[in-house]
């Protein structure tokens, strides 16, 4: 009789190919026995099997989707004898032979099981294994409850074949009615899904083609289990569902983000012998720490049940309707499965053979957890797991956790789990607490270069202008005399709206020995920010060189007018206490996630610890040359002029005009032997876009941080650079200055570590729930000890806002910084940083958040709907901004409409780079904006082409448009030719492009090194004219 194939067994057919994720491999289980055994009694019984049950002689035709039973038993079986070789090398040959046996795929011409029995050599230690047994089945005749008690059967020669009493019959083929009622359920239960379980995987799911599997396992111990399963009892909860909460609990600490979604087979009895029947459904298990392990077991039990009585919408239905609602695009919708065999027959402990080795591999799925009892009735947890999806380290670490967490129940007599209680957190090895900080009186340093040794030495070089620490001293004594002559004392707060110059670099430094908070601003921004910060800061006295409405602003010139009076060391704090002060020392205003500026309060306890601990990690001396290129207003600034004068060291300011030229950059670096580079990355990439020749030899450190570091500007750097020392700094500036650290290595090719924190400083990778995530494991970054901020000023109170309590590895409460980076932990103690959290991205080194932006352009009159999503290689630090929106009906709204709009709310960094309008917003099948296809659609749309025909629209004006439809900007903004290009988001790797451009619009030829010179349209404009002359 020919039967048609079920819906499962179609799924298995189709994952034996490799055009589907994680394919390329049958649904079959492999079981290893060993023990004494007559071969020729064990192959008769092995016959009267297959002849016993129809399953052993089912054949499956793929063309046709069908299958058939034939009227005799077809056996696969042979032997192998492997007396003749040593113990070690018969087992060296068996595993061989293992790997082969365990993931062939059958061929179909015949039933699809085999079996091998192998004769053992006698060994010395007189063990009585004589032989060794591999059987492997396919799930497309068997399921696991049907092998295990065809394996008691053949083993114990029970005779059986019929079904156990009291298990459910069969049904037949369910009522369609009954198949829409389930499908709605399953849709209702299932709604919230948006994606398999974010597991430390080895790579994207969807990009794995096949794999093998491997095993690992954990004994439970009969007492253990029992104890566990009766505290569960105590709950209400049956022993399947108190071992299922206490495994997901565990597997739980490894999904980085959201809840876990897994498989669960379901395989009704029969008495109608032995088969594959099975179909699964799927089980969510939430996270929400405010609710109690005990009653999370008890919704996990009801849903259990509840799942048993919906069947008729079979599993391969569910995964089909989950591919389409969350995992469309990621290839696999439940790649974890919880396979429960507590219920499946045993062999007895005095059987002739045991079970010696197991393994089940399944198409797309890449973990499966399988729970049975062991002969003496402990417990066997088992995963097999896809080995090109999960490093064994991962598995062993759960198998791990999972022990310590049922010996934690057990003691305790609870059902609860404390995360940091049962993994290894050894990755925390370079955490240091905030106590082990060592004063390194930076600022004591800098005053005796000042006005003790007042040597000769150069201190800074301004243009031509050589300035020595005596004449940078005799400056910071005028500014010193100043703000005692106006009382500005200890504690006061002074805004510096300067441009970099000595006289900058004076004031600000009479305000940190004085005990004075100084504010650095830009000093080029609009008046509109300006006059907020004044504001928020309530500032006893503005430094600056623009009046701004509503404010007294003095010039430096005005501050440095009279010469010092008395002893210079009589008008200042006291150094050694002052420099290890906790207090708040200065302001550092951050572009802030929703582009209004935030106010970070530092204090001197922790930009020493940064510059000490700096100046000797990096071995910086009185020899050393710093070239400062970093924004005054920018936390790296800090260490530029504070780290290279506390070493006694050289700062090379460039003059006014030369802050963007990365040509004059280049040509300072050789002219005065500068040693010490750092900066962002984009900054690093634009020097080295100018580079000529051996203008950078010089530096011996290169160091960047800020944002992502690009590895093929680290192999450029080794080429050009070699003896160059090369590292890498991070940190928000809520951490102070830098907090984290790597030293490159020449095996960092791909993704440069973020590093390790600096001394009395811990870095932490906490999940949702506030627990410590495992080695691999992607978190929230969290940091805290001495380098940790203060807070947020907030027109003038300090505030805390993502300044939080954790508890640390050991049990202790801290004050953290939360950032709102994501990374995890390596093995040896290094963190790599991996993305942002969700809604925050970073754009050329500000960080934004994506729903704030939302919230500021939905408000336009004309705007229905909108939707942002990031585009661009984040880790390449190639990210920008693109927003689809839907006007409202009637409404003719344009990109340029939205793009001005934006530009009145929103700061010039925060403003999309691309506006795409849609006819509707589009939505996920659980009805949530689909920032994935959003993506999409706006990738694969076109940049506009810029208004205005070449032959009529002036030089200036196509040259503006050439460089924003370059750059992403598509419809002219509101730019002009004054407007700087870096601000329009202009990166090094768009000038090749817009060479090409101008080239061909203007007929010049204008290389990129050229093109770097120029900061807006109009500098471009005369370069073009100058090649047309």
């Amino acid at each position: 009789m020919v039967s048609e194939l079920t819906s499962l067994q179609r799924a298995y057919l189709l994952g034996r190919g490799e055009h589907v994720p994680l394919g390329g491999v049958a649904m079959q289980e492999f079981r290893e026995y060993r023990g004494a055994l007559d071969l020729a009694l064990f192959e008769e019984r092995l016959h009267r099997l297959a002849e016993s049950h129809e399953s052993l002689r089912t054949v499956i035709d793929a063309d046709t989707a069908s299958s058939h039973v034939l009227e005799n038993p077809v056996l696969s079986f042979s032997f192998i004898d492997l007396g003749g070789l040593s113990a070690e090398a018969a087992e060296r040959e068996l595993e061989r032979r293992k790997q082969d046996f365990t993931h062939k795929l059958f061929d179909l011409a015949t039933p699809p099981w085999q079996v091998i029995a192998f004769r053992l050599p006698e060994t010395k230690e007189g063990s009585c294994d004589s032989h060794a047994l591999f059987f492997r089945f396919d799930a497309l005749v068997l399921d696991g409850h049907s092998i295990a008690a065809l394996m008691k059967e053949l083993f114990e020669d029970t005779g059986g074949g019929a079904a156990v009493p009291g298990q459910v019959q069969a049904e037949k083929a369910p009522a369609p009615e009954a198949i829409e009622a389930d499908a709605a359920y399953w849709r209702r239960k299932l709604a919230s899904y948006d994606g398999p379980p974010e597991l430390p995987w080895k790579a994207t799911l969807e990009t794995i083609r096949t794999s093998r599997y491997e095993r690992a396992g954990l004994s439970i111990g009969k007492d253990r289990f029992s104890q566990l399963t009766r505290l569960g009892a105590k709950a209400g909860l049956f022993r399947n569902s108190t071992l299922s909460a206490v495994i997901l609990e565990v597997l739980s600490l490894w999904v980085s983000e959201g809840d876990l979604y897994l498989g669960v087979p379901a395989a009704p009895r029969s008495a109608e012998g032995y088969a594959n029947r099975s179909t699964f459904f799927a089980l969510r298990w939430g996270k929400d720490r405010d609710v109690p392990l005990a009653e999370r077991a008890a919704l996990l039990q009801r849903d259990v049940l509840e799942g048993l009585e919906h069947l008729a919408f079979s599993g391969v239905a569910i995964n089909r309707h989950l591919m389409e609602a969350g995992a469309s695009g990621r290839g696999v919708a439940l790649p974890v499965v919880l396979t429960n065999g507590l219920g499946w027959p045993v062999l007895d402990p005095g059987a002739a053979v045991r079970l010696h080795d197991n393994l089940t591999q399944t198409p797309q799925v890449a973990m499966d957890i399988r729970l049975s009892l062991a002969p003496d009735g402990g417990l066997s947890i088992d995963i097999d797991y896809a080995v090109e999806a999960l490093d064994r380290a991962v598995i062993e670490d759960i198998l791990s956790a999972l022990d310590k967490a049922v010996t934690q129940i057990c003691e305790s007599g609870a059902l609860h789990v404390e995360a940091r209680c049962i993994l290894d957190l050894g990755h925390y090895r370079f955490n240091e607490a905030e106590d082990q900080y060592a004063p390194g009186f930076s600022l004591q340093k800098i005053a005796d270069h000042l006005f003790t040794a007042a040597s000769g030495q150069t201190a800074l070089i301004h243009g031509s202008d050589r300035i020595s620490y005596k004449e940078l001293g005799r400056g910071v004594h005028k500014a010193l005399t100043f703000l005692d002559q106006r009382n500005i004392t200890r504690g006061q707060v002074v805004i510096l709206a300067l441009p970099r110059s000595p006289e900058q670099t004076m004031i600000m430094l009479a305000c940190a020995l004085r005990g004075i908070i100084w504010v650095p601003v830009d000093a080029s921004a609009p008046q509109e920010r300006r006059k907020f910060m004044f504001g928020n800061c309530i500032p006893g006295q503005i430094i600056g060189i623009e009046a701004v409405e509503g404010y007294e602003v003095i010039s430096p010139a005005t501050v440095l007018a009279q010469e010092g009076a008395g002893d210079p060391f009589a008008l200042i704090a006291p150094l050694q206490d002052l420099s290890s002060s906790p207090d708040a020392a200065y302001y550092l205003y951050t572009s802030g996630t929703t582009g209004k500026p935030k106010c970070v309060v530092l204090s001197n306890r922790s930009t020493d610890n940064v510059i000490t601990s700096t100046n000797r990690e990096w071995e910086i001396t009185s020899g050393d040359v710093f070239l400062s290129v970093s924004p005054l207003h920018h936390d790296m600034s800090v260490y530029e002029v504070l780290g290279c004068l506390t070493a006694g060291a050289t700062l090379v300011q460039p003059v006014q005009g030369e802050e963007k030229d990365a040509v004059r950059w280049n040509q300072l670096i050789a002219e005065h032997g500068v040693t010490i580079w750092s900066s962002v990355p984009t900054i690093l990439e634009m020097l080295l876009s100018c580079r000529q020749g051996t203008e950078l030899d010089s530096l011996r450190l290169i160091n960047q941080g800020g944002d992502y570091l690009k590895p093929a500007v680290i192999a450029e750097l080794r080429r050009t650079n070699p003896s160059a020392r090369l590292s890498s700094i991070g940190g928000p500036t809520e951490t102070t200055i830098w907090s984290i650290w790597h030293r490159i290595c020449p095996e960092d090719t791909g993704n440069i570590p973020y590093g390790r924190p600096l001394p009395a400083t811990s870095y932490f990778v906490l999940n949702e729930r506030g627990d410590h995530c495992p080695t691999g494991v992607v978190g929230r970054i969290h940091s805290s000890g001495v380098s940790t901020a203060l807070g947020y000023l907030e027109q003038g109170a300090l505030h805390q806002h993502d300044f939080i309590t954790i508890t640390d590895e050991h049990g202790e409460t801290m004050r953290a910084f939360r950032s709102g980076d994501r990374g995890k932990y390596r093995p040896d103690g290094l963190i790599l940083f991996d993305s942002r959290v969700q809604g925050y991205i970073k754009v050329r080194g500000v960080r934004i958040s994506i729903p704030d932006v939302e919230n500021a352009l939905v408000t336009h009159p004309h705007v229905a709907r909108i939707l942002l999503a990031d585009l661009g290689d984040e880790r390449r630090g190639e990210t920008e901004l693109g927003a689809l929106y839907e006007p409202v009906a009637g409404a003719d709204l344009t990109d340029a409409d939205l793009r001005n709009y934006a530009r009145q709310h929103l700061q010039e960094s925060h403003i999309p780079s691309r506006f795409l309008k849609v006819d509707s917003i589009p939505l996920s099948a659980n009805g949530k904006p689909d920032r994935r296809r959003a993506r999409e659609l706006l990738s694969a749309s076109s940049p506009r082409q810029p208004s205005g025909g070449s032959e009529t629209a002036l030089p200036g004006s196509r040259v503006l448009d050439i460089y924003l439809d370059v750059v992403g900007q598509g419809t002219r903004p509101a730019a002009d030719g004054a407007t700087d290009f870096l601000t329009l988001g202009l990166l090094p790797s768009h000038l090749k492009q817009i060479s090409s451009r101008l080239s061909e619009e203007f007929g010049v030829a204008l290389p990129p090194r050229e093109l770097l010179r120029c900061r807006n349209a109009n500098q471009v404009e005369q370069l073009v004219a100058a090649g047309r002359s």
